[in-house]
């Protein structure tokens, strides 16, 4: 069997990309494939590959409001009090 390198400890797992699991969620239940969601971003299917393995927040800001309008998911990012940003997902 080969060797599994992890790149996170299980025991302390990063937080939950919760705009990505709105995305994968929206592509599964439209049942886009990923030449589709290439389509619907306006890059071409290479470079949607290449998208495809980094977070959503890491993407240029018009792919991802592309692919977030289409898909029919709302972004608010408001101010905190405490000088965070706060990102609400809908």
């Amino acid at each position: 069997m080969p060797k599994v390198s992890r790149k996170y400890d299980t025991t302390t797992a990063p937080p939950i990309d919760w705009l990505w699991g709105a995305i994968l969620e929206r592509q599964k239940v439209y049942g886009y494939d990923l030449k589709e969601m290439a389509a619907i971003a306006g890059v071409d299917y290479g470079n949607m590959r290449n998208l495809w393995r980094k977070s959503p927040w890491a993407w240029k800001k018009d792919v991802r409001d592309r692919v977030c309008k289409q898909l029919g998911i709302h972004i608010n990012v408001m101010p905190s009090v405490d000088g965070k940003i706060e990102v609400n997902i809908e």
